[in-house]
């Protein structure tokens, strides 16, 4: 099981446009009541951002949020999220799984053969600082930051992104998406990078990437809500590498599509 949290964080971080746990997200810190959201499902995307190879992998999520502003996620963390007039806004201690230079059966989302020679990327412990506001009562406009404070090497990625609703009924809601990111040069280094020693082992060519912009993505999301604790939510979507990590060796496939679903119960 604590693989399938490894896996369904790694899905989620890395492709932040998908609208997965909005739901979850957007909720204001002043709610009547606590709330807790469970989710199972499936998730196909790529091995590692910039990947040849996709795969599929178990998706399973929770979300817990009090009336006072405090939160335990999978997606978000530990921390608390405040409503300051028309601003949502939260901080959390999170977690950024590492990646592996070979795949195998206990790691089948951060893994990949074609990684062999570059080491092993360590986990992260991180603060994860996000930013909400609705613009013209209809697009949610957000900015986020995941900093790392253990292993700090591993850089800093931030995200922003535009979502909006094209369809809403009581039974059913239809999202679309978009969301940049922008990573500092040590995040580039250490994901899209090649140094001297990983380049004499794995065969690639050095490589050293500057900071800039490293994704876009863009998505489609329904949710179907059965009853008032159960819901279906769907999100498909394609990720566009950029800058120098589109231009990094390790990037076989600059543009990749990425699905996840799950069956929620809400409580």
């Amino acid at each position: 099981m604590k693989h399938i949290f490894k896996l369904t964080a790694i899905a989620f971080s890395t492709f932040m446009a998908l609208p997965f746990a909005a739901h979850a997200e957007d909720k204001p810190a002043e709610q009547a009541e606590a709330e807790a959201v469970i989710g199972v499902g499936a998730f196909y995307a790529p091995e590692y951002p910039g990947a040849k190879k996709n795969r599929f992998g178990p998706a399973v999520f929770a979300d817990y949020q009090n009336k006072n502003g405090f939160f335990v996620s999978t997606t978000r963390g530990l921390g608390f999220a405040k409503k300051v007039d028309d601003f949502t806004l939260s901080a959390a201690i999170g977690y950024r799984p590492g990646r592996d230079d070979a795949r195998d059966s206990k790691n089948l989302f951060s893994s990949s053969d074609d990684l062999k020679g570059m080491g092993d990327v360590s986990a992260s412990a991180t603060t994860n600082l996000h930013a909400a506001t609705t613009i013209g009562g209809l697009i949610n406009a957000s900015v986020d930051a995941n900093l790392a404070l253990s292993r700090r090497e591993n850089g800093n990625v931030y995200h922003f992104g535009l979502s909006a609703p094209i369809l809403q009924t009581p039974g059913d809601k239809v999202e679309v998406s978009g969301n940049v990111s922008y990573s500092d040069a040590k995040y580039n280094q250490t994901y899209f990078g090649v140094t001297s020693t990983q380049s004499a082992n794995s065969g690639y060519k050095a490589y050293n990437p500057k900071a800039g912009f490293s994704q876009a993505a863009a998505s489609v999301a329904w949710t179907h809500v059965i009853d008032k604790h159960w819901s279906v939510r769907t999100a498909a979507g394609v990720s566009q590498m950029l800058g120098d990590a589109a231009d990094s060796p390790l990037t076989k496939k600059k543009t990749s599509p990425i699905v996840i679903s799950t069956v929620n119960y809400t409580f």
